[in-house]
């Protein structure tokens, strides 16, 4: 199961349809307490996160929820996205 986190609703649907395509089950998320209420109740094996959920672009938030899912869950694999790239951020 692959969790995507991402507050675009085109990114969720082209990730959740790209995913899907490939055979694989996949669920999409907007909000970050959704999503780690669905880690605890699912076996995810793979987390797509975005970094920005507001119009703020620090990163800070998805930060935020990425230690959140170590939390929870360290061993799960998790992939950082945003659209709002910098070099620091990276």
């Amino acid at each position: 199961m692959i969790l995507i986190i991402d507050d675009d609703i085109a990114v969720r649907t082209s990730l959740e349809l790209l995913f899907n395509e490939h055979g694989y089950t996949v669920t999409a998320v907007d909000l970050q307490k959704a999503a780690l209420v669905f880690l605890q109740e699912h076996d995810v094996s793979l987390v797509i996160l975005d970094l920005n959920f507001s119009i703020e672009t620090s990163g800070r938030e998805g930060m935020q929820l990425l230690q959140e899912i170590r939390r929870q869950n360290n061993q799960v694999p998790v992939i950082l996205i945003t659209g709002w790239g910098s070099i620091d951020l990276a």
